[in-house]
């Protein structure tokens, strides 16, 4: 009878403890499932989205191109699907992504720097120093570097490479040139292959001459620039085709 009373009493016990347990178990599990659909879930913001590194192309821009939300949600954006997106996207020759934690994802670009927009058959193009058209445009609403003139490409496209050799050597002129020279030059124009000429904003004529020794004519182009805005010369026209550049100063 002991015996039968003792099972029994164990019996008892073993029944009475497990369903406290499970509720906590169920419980902690509830409120893990509830945390994790709440913080994945599309209309919980978390964090931003951090840009750096650009210039050219717009946060909005890098934004649209990756795709990411206006309510951003850190937990749901994937690093290397946003990287994967950017990276063809030709203006942005390097793209780095990632998670700055707790709450940001940072987005490091390096961008093409465009040199050059050139004539073409849809409109203008705009290439870097390799001559890779970054873009297409059916007019100019704002020019932020040089135009080259007096040639006009065919039909090109975005991604494809400029092979001309007279516009090969306009833009190892600009490459040489710091970007503060580039900005106060307006137009480059080919006369013929013996006879290209800058024109800068300031409309000061630029002879650079024939297509040899750019490298060279772009550092004396970038210092007598420097001088001239230095000095404040009324200068009328500056001539790279002598052994010392002449600077004709206006009357």
């Amino acid at each position: 009878m002991r015996t039968t009373d003792k099972l029994w009493s164990g019996q008892q016990e073993r029944k009475s403890l497990p369903p406290r347990h499970f509720m906590y178990l169920l419980l902690i599990l509830v409120t893990l499932v509830a945390s994790f659909l709440f913080v994945n879930s599309p209309y919980f913001i978390v964090g931003g989205v951090l840009v750096e590194g650009n210039k050219y192309v717009s946060v909005e821009e890098v934004y649209r191109i990756a795709g990411i939300p206006e309510s951003v949600n850190i937990f749901r954006l994937n690093t290397d699907d946003i990287r994967h997106r950017l990276t063809s996207d030709l203006r942005l020759s390097d793209v780095e992504v990632s998670r700055k934690l707790p709450t940001s994802i940072v987005i490091r670009l390096k961008e093409r720097q465009p040199l050059a927009y050139i004539a073409s058959g849809y409109g203008f193009v705009e290439v870097d120093k390799q001559g890779i058209v970054l873009a297409a445009f059916r007019n100019l609403k704002q020019v932020n570097v040089p135009l080259i003139t007096g040639i006009r490409l065919g039909n090109v496209y975005v991604g494809d490479q400029i092979e001309n050799s007279q516009i090969k050597n306009i833009l190892t002129y600009l490459a040489a040139l710091d970007e503060a020279t580039i900005n106060q030059l307006s137009e480059i124009n080919i006369k013929s292959p013996q006879q290209l000429v800058a024109y800068t904003t300031d409309s000061i004529t630029i002879r650079i001459g024939s297509n040899d020794k750019m490298d060279e004519k772009s550092k004396l182009t970038q210092a007598i620039i420097q001088e001239i805005h230095d000095k404040k010369l009324a200068v009328e026209y500056v001539d790279l085709n002598y052994a010392s550049p002449f600077v004709k100063l206006k009357q």
